[in-house]
């Protein structure tokens, strides 16, 4: 078989880690690193120590920092840039662990927002802008961590690019492509324009439930490698406990050619392949992956009925809620604002990307479904 991706059983042990990579990469043909720069991306949501296991353990990019350096890697950055644009770059670095690792391993932590944009062309966005700092580099290694997610079902390999998309460009995504199969197409379109050389997933605690953020997290115990993300991510989905198929973002981008969908087509090294599903894993329900078989005469009313009708919505929790603001400066459609000292949802506005769920720190917006969804969906 051509494509492979790497499974092994790990723990945040460091030197385990830089063991296990170091035996992946012999299965695929990567390049010379001597006197290369490389951009470690991780995945940096929001400013939460690591065992919240929302963002990538920093063990992992040590293990990865250190592996590079002995390849003879010239000079190493680490670099993300946060769903929350209000956010401190030096505070998420600090309270997600990163800035320790840095300071320690004596390499560079970036600011994306302070390097300018380069657009790309994209069939739904138009053009879509991207931190220009990836032309910078020779390579850029994918470090996602493995959740499920509200609005995707899942983010990964290639989920995980989008946050090269500085600032406030993140919200005017979601605000032209306001379904999942349309913002996949987004995502693949960063994904292949970005590029990574190996794609390193932490599974090791990955999240279940209604991530990523608001879940909780579940120790996978796997650390999952392969040069074509989207094999990766088909392979993360099965952990997961979904069907691939279920995952827009891995047949859109096995559509355009980026990489391998079936799973018969993988070779799996170092897990056992019926070994991987896991039926227990509290997943996401996507009611829009419901309609993407009808016609498309049907399309209108497809749209009507789920936005309608068949309905999963944010609510905030009064009793939570600290008016930090962040669910008002991320939302691409401006619906919800600070009325009478209170965060206030205009639902006629609300597309429900669930980009305020996402980022609200305090887990004080939840998910609602309406009556039809809850009977359909019970």
């Amino acid at each position: 078989m051509g494509v492979k991706v790497v499974v092994y059983d790990a723990d945040y042990n460091k030197e385990e880690l830089k063991e296990k990579i170091l035996k992946a990469f012999d299965y695929f043909n990567l390049p010379d690193f001597k006197g290369k720069k490389l951009l470690i991306k991780p995945n940096l949501l929001m400013a939460v120590p690591p065992e919240k296991a929302i963002t990538t353990h920093p063990s992992l990019i040590e293990s990865l920092i250190e592996v590079f350096k002995e390849k003879g890697a010239k000079d190493i950055f680490v670099g993300d840039t946060p769903g929350n644009t209000s956010t401190n770059m030096e505070h998420i670095y600090s309270i997600t662990g990163i800035k320790e690792v840095a300071e320690r391993q004596g390499v560079n932590l970036i600011n994306l927002y302070t390097y300018g944009i380069i657009n790309i062309k994209s069939d739904i966005a138009g053009e879509i802008p991207i931190t220009k700092f990836i032309k910078e580099v020779d390579y850029i290694i994918n470090v996602p961590k493995l959740k499920t997610h509200t609005f995707m079902l899942m983010t990964c390999a290639i989920k995980n690019t989008f946050g090269l998309v500085p600032g406030m460009n993140k919200s005017k995504m979601h605000a032209i492509a306001i379904n999942p199969e349309k913002f996949a197409h987004v995502l693949v379109d960063i994904f292949k324009e970005v590029n990574p050389l190996i794609n390193i997933v932490d599974g090791i605690i990955g999240m279940e439930g209604e991530g990523p953020s608001a879940g909780n997290p579940r120790r996978f115990r796997k650390l999952i490698i392969g040069n074509d993300a989207v094999a990766v991510d088909v392979v993360s989905s099965i952990i997961l406990g979904y069907n691939p198929q279920e995952i827009f973002t891995n047949v859109i981008a096995n559509k355009k050619g980026l990489g391998e969908i079936d799973i018969d087509k993988i070779e799996i090294i170092g897990e056992e392949k019926d070994k991987l599903y896991n039926h227990d894993v509290a997943r996401v329900k996507n009611f829009y992956s419901i309609t993407k078989n009808l016609p498309s005469f049907m399309d209108n009313i497809a749209s009507f009925l789920f936005n309608k009708l068949i309905r999963q919505y944010p609510v905030i929790d009064d009793t939570k809620c600290i008016k930090c603001r962040i669910c008002e400066n991320g939302c691409p459609k401006k619906a919800i604002s600070l009325i009478n000292n209170k965060m206030v949802i205009n639902y006629s506005k609300c597309i429900s990307c669930f980009c305020c769920h996402e980022l609200c720190p305090q887990k004080s917006i939840r998910l609602e479904k309406s009556l039809l969804a809850k009977h359909i969906f019970r």
